[in-house]
C-alpha cells in the first residue's frame, strides 16, 4: 500500500516492534554498530590530518582547497539514494553494501596521483561513510526500547570520536615518517574485522513488522515514497530537521579541517602538535559530550537539550578561532570544550531526525532532510570560508559562521516538538495528528477567505 495514504494502526492483539528491555542481543548490537561508526570517523577524519600537506603539495589556495571540500562533502548528500533504498530491501543489506563500498575508494584515495583524482575518491568513499553512519543511527532508533532510545543513539553518535582521536593519533606518527597515503592504507586495515561482527546483525524487528503487515515495496512504491516526506503530513517535521542540520553544519563542518590549517599556518604548529590537541580534544568530547546529552535528553527533553548544545557549540567554536595563544594546553582546552558541544548537538539533531518519521520512511525522511537538503550548509560553508579566509584570514571567516548554531537553537526551543518518553508509534500518531488538526485550520481559513 502507498504510504502517502494513512498507515493501518497495530489492532490491540498485534504484537508489538517495540522493545520492552535490554537484551543481550541489543547490546551485542551496539557493538557491531559502533565498530563501523568508529572506523567511519577515522576515515573521514584522515583528510583533516593530512589538509595541511595535500594543500602545500598541490599549491592551494584557501578557496581552491576549499572546493575541493566542497566536491568531496556532496559524496554525502549523493548518499540519499543508497540510504533510501533502506525502505525497500531493509537496513541490513545496505549497511553492509555501504561498509563494502566506502572500503574499496578509501583504498584506492592512497593510489591517487593527483587532487583531481584524490577528490574523485574520496567524494565516492563519502556517500558510502554516510550512508553507514544514517543507517547505524535507524537501527538503533528503531531497536531500542524509548527510555534507552536517546541514550544508544548519542553514544552512537559519540563514540566515533575514538576514530577521529586514533586518526590524530596515528597521524602523530605516520606523518612523521612516511608519506600521507599510508593514512589511508592504515583505514583500511580493522574493515574485515567490522564484516565479521556484523554476520551477527538482524533486521529490525519495526521494519520486519511493516514489511510482514503490507508485503514488499514494490519499485515503483518506492519511487512514489519518495516524494512523501514533503508532502503536506510531513512537511513541518521534514523542513524542521532540515533547517536545524544546517544550522549545525555551519561549524562543525569546517571546524577541524580549517583548525589544522589555521593551526599550521597561524600558529605554527607541527603535524604532531595539532594531532595532539584534536585528539585530546576528542577524547574529552567523547567521554563527556554526548554522554551527556544522552542524559540530559531524558531529564531535561530534546528541545533543551539541543537548543543548549547549538547555542554552546557558536560560543566555543568563536572562541577557538579568536583566541590568539599558540599556546598548546590553551587551544587544547579550546578545543575540547569545542567537540563537548559539537557531539552533543550532533547526538541530538539525530535523534530528532530517527524519531519523527514512522518506520515505513524513516530512511528515506532520513536521507532527505539530513543526507541531501540538510547537508546543503555542510558543502557550502567550506568554500565560503575559503573564500573569506584568502580576505580576512580564517579565523574571522569561521567566526562569521557561528551565527548559524545560535539561530539553529532558537528554531529547536520555538518550533520542535518534544519527543521525551514517547515511543517512536506515538510520535508519529501525535504529529500525525497535530499536522492533521493544522491541516483543517488552513482549509478553514483559505474558505473563510
Amino acid at each position: 500500500m502507498s504510504v502517502a495514504r494513512s498507515h493501518p494502526q497495530p489492532s490491540p492483539t498485534e504484537a508489538s516492534p517495540e522493545a520492552t528491555e535490554m537484551t543481550p542481543y541489543l547490546w551485542a548490537l551496539l557493538g557491531m554498530l559502533i565498530s563501523a561508526t568508529v572506523f567511519d570517523a577515522f576515515n573521514i577524519s584522515i583528510l583533516s590530518t593530512v589538509a595541511p600537506i595535500i594543500q602545500e603539495q598541490n599549491g592551494l589556495t584557501n578557496t581552491q582547497w576549499g572546493l575541493v571540500n566542497l566536491i568531496i562533502r556532496i559524496g554525502a548528500v549523493s548518499s540519499f539514494f543508497i540510504l533510501s533504498l533502506a525502505d525497500r530491501y531493509g537496513r541490513r543489506p545496505m549497511i553492509t553494501l555501504s561498509v563494502l563500498g566506502y572500503a574499496v575508494f578509501t583504498g584506492l584515495t592512497g593510489f591517487s596521483r593527483s587532487i583531481e583524482v584524490f577528490t574523485f575518491y574520496q567524494f565516492c568513499a563519502r556517500i558510502f561513510l554516510a550512508a553507514e553512519f544514517a543507517l547505524a543511527l535507524i537501527i538503533i532508533g528503531e531497536e531500542y526500547p524509548t527510555r534507552w532510545r536517546s541514550l544508544g543513539i548519542s553514544l552512537l553518535a559519540g563514540i566515533g570520536a575514538l576514530g577521529t582521536i586514533a586518526a590524530f593519533a596515528t597521524a602523530h606518527f605516520v606523518l612523521a615518517n612516511h608519506d600521507w597515503r599510508t593514512m589511508y592504507w592504515i583505514g583500511l586495515a580493522p574493515i574485515g574485522l567490522v564484516m565479521l561482527v556484523r554476520l551477527g546483525m538482524r533486521e529490525t524487528r519495526r521494519f520486519e513488522h511493516v514489511r510482514a503487515r503490507d508485503g514488499t515495496v514494490s519499485f515503483r512504491q518506492h519511487l512514489a515514497n519518495l516524494r512523501v516526506p514533503f508532502q503536506r503530513r510531513y512537511r513541518f517535521r521534514s523542513l524542521l530537521v532540515t533547517l536545524i542540520w544546517n544550522c549545525n553544519h555551519f561549524v562543525t563542518a569546517p571546524a577541524v579541517t580549517f583548525w589544522t590549517i589555521h593551526a599550521a599556518r597561524d600558529l605554527h604548529y607541527t603535524p604532531q602538535q595539532y594531532s595532539v590537541v584534536v585528539a585530546a580534544g576528542y577524547l574529552f568530547g567523547f567521554l563527556t559530550g554526548a554522554p551527556t546529552a544522552g542524559m540530559l535528553m531524558n531529564r531535561l527533553g530534546r528541545k533543551w537539550t539541543c537548543g543548549l548544545y547549538y547555542i554552546g557549540a557558536a560560543v566555543a567554536i568563536f572562541a577557538l578561532f579568536a583566541t590568539a595563544s599558540a599556546a598548546v594546553w590553551v587551544q587544547t582546552v579550546l578545543m575540547s570544550v569545542c567537540i563537548f558541544f559539537f557531539l552533543g548537538a550532533g547526538a541530538a539533531t539525530n535523534t530528532f531526525a530517527t524519531e519523527l518519521f514512522p518506520t515505513e520512511i524513516r530512511a528515506t525522511g532520513y536521507s532527505w532532510t539530513t543526507n541531501l537538503f540538510g547537508r546543503i550548509a555542510e558543502i557550502v560553508t567550506p568554500l565560503a570560508i575559503g573564500v573569506l579566509a584568502d580576505r580576512i584570514g580564517i579565523p574571522f571567516a569561521v567566526g562569521i559562521m557561528a551565527i548559524g548554531p545560535i539561530v539553529g537553537g532558537l528554531v529547536v526551543l520555538r518550533y520542535a516538538p518534544e519527543t521525551n518518553n514517547k515511543t517512536l508509534e506515538e510520535i508519529s500518531a501525535e504529529l500525525d495528528g497535530r499536522d492533521t488538526y493544522t491541516a483543517r485550520v488552513s482549509a478553514g481559513r483559505r474558505a473563510q477567505s
